[in-house]
Order: C-alpha cells, then sequence, then structure tokens
C-alpha cells in the first residue's frame, strides 16, 4: 500500500515539476512587461505596429477622484464579441502596466479590479479584439498617491 502511495506521489511530482518550468518560461515575459518604465517605452513595446483605434464600446468607470490612489476601484465592460486580451495601463505610474487579462473570445467582457495610482493621470484600456486594437482612456485626480509617492 505505502509503494502505491509513493508511485503515485513521485507521478503528480513529475507532472508538476514540468508545468512549474513552462509557468518560469512566462515569468521573463512578465518581468519585461511588468517592469519600471516610462508610459511611451512600454506603450510601443507592447504595441508597436499595430495600428490603435479610439473606441468608445470599451466602456470605463472609474471615479473622477480617486481619494486613496493605492485603491481605485475600476469597472471594463464592452458587448463587443471576441475581445482576446484587456491591459489596464496608467500613464504616471512607475510600473505603467497595472494588468493584463487574457479571455476566452466566447464571454462577455466585464471585469472590476482595484489598480494602484501614483499621481493624476490618463488611465489607458486596450482591448484586443482578433487583429484590432481598441483604446478608451479616462483621466483620474489622485488625492493621495498610491505608489509610495504623495
Amino acid at each position: 500500500m505505502h509503494r502505491r502511495s509513493f508511485m503515485r506521489n513521485i507521478a503528480t511530482l513529475t507532472a508538476s515539476a514540468s508545468l512549474f518550468h513552462a509557468k518560469l518560461a512566462d515569468a521573463t515575459w512578465l518581468a519585461q512587461h511588468f517592469s519600471s518604465s516610462e508610459f511611451s517605452t512600454l506603450f510601443d513595446q507592447l504595441f508597436a505596429g499595430h495600428t490603435i483605434i479610439d473606441s468608445h464600446e470599451v466602456n470605463i468607470s472609474l471615479p473622477e477622484i480617486a481619494e486613496n490612489g493605492a485603491v481605485v476601484p475600476i469597472t471594463i465592460s464592452s458587448s463587443l464579441d471576441h475581445i482576446d486580451k484587456i491591459y489596464i495601463l496608467v500613464e504616471k505610474n512607475p510600473t505603467p502596466l497595472a494588468c493584463e487579462f487574457e479571455l476566452s473570445k466566447d464571454v462577455v467582457v466585464y471585469i472590476t479590479a482595484r489598480i494602484k495610482m501614483a499621481e493624476s493621470c490618463n488611465v489607458v484600456i486596450i482591448a484586443q479584439q482578433e487583429d484590432y486594437l481598441l483604446r478608451n482612456q479616462k483621466w483620474v485626480t489622485v488625492m493621495q498617491g498610491g505608489c509610495g509617492t504623495g
């Protein structure tokens, strides 16, 4: 009985190790995109060569004034079909890419989260819809910075 349990545990660990190794490959990509850099540099790195269309069909709900930049609520929604990814970028943050969501093409987009903002600036949403990049943005005035400033 102990031998079977031992063999089952070894098989589970081996399978887990191979999955963990695959995750490490993604870590390099994540480190590049979520590192400290200027907004324009990161924006070019992520979207260079793609046409970006301004669209109000990707809805953003953000407060006009954020009392505390450490917890700014954001809701993104859209009734558009086939949205693959959603990027949330904060122009004046030390790390402009706040988050990236990879979505199934079959779901209706409705994302709610809390982001940090260092200071008053635009929050930019990029939605990837097959070959198109759709952009919407909104200005938020931050009273107290949430990224170690303010």
